[in-house]
């Protein structure tokens, strides 16, 4: 007997779109959604945990990232993240890219708030403020926001500020 197709809709795709028509940030979740992956236009996809479930679909960087990871580790896969993601907006205007990890609360923002200091020179105050915006449900790994303070070279932030926001 062939199993029947079901007439059900696709399950919830929730995604923040951090710098528009390029740069979008998930979970796990909508990392498994081709119908919304598609409707954005997502061509590239980062991923910080978990399976890449459209390889023929997706170009994807995985960058496996634990949320108590060692700073030392943590800081080898860093420049390849951000060359990654800066190549990926080199190569095409077209191009667009997903960031996830499993729930898109901690390693997800991470990324993208790094990113941020990175490639448009941000503070990391004013970094996580945006990605804060665009994302309320952050809720950033202590030893990752120890690794953002170390990033920023205004000193703009605390790390009390960063956990209590």
């Amino acid at each position: 007997m062939a199993r029947q197709q079901s007439n059900l809709p696709i399950k919830s795709f929730e995604y923040s779109e951090l710098i528009e028509n390029f740069l979008y940030l998930g979970s796990g979740q909508t990392s498994k959604n081709l119908e919304g992956l598609h409707s954005l236009n997502i061509t590239h996809i980062v991923n910080l945990a978990g399976k890449c479930h459209y390889p023929s679909e997706f170009t994807y960087g995985v960058f496996h990232i634990n949320d108590g990871l060692s700073k030392n580790k943590c800081e080898k896969n860093l420049p390849l993240i951000l060359q990654f993601i800066d190549q990926v907006r080199r190569e095409k205007s077209s191009n667009r890219i997903l960031i996830h990890c499993r729930a898109g609360m901690s390693r997800t923002p991470f990324i993208a708030i790094i990113y941020l200091m990175h490639s448009m020179n941000m503070t990391l105050i004013d970094a996580f403020n945006l990605v804060k915006k665009c994302r309320p449900q952050i809720h950033i790994h202590e030893e990752l926001c120890k690794t953002l303070l170390d990033f920023d070279k205004s000193n703009s932030c605390t790390l009390e500020f960063l956990l209590n926001k």
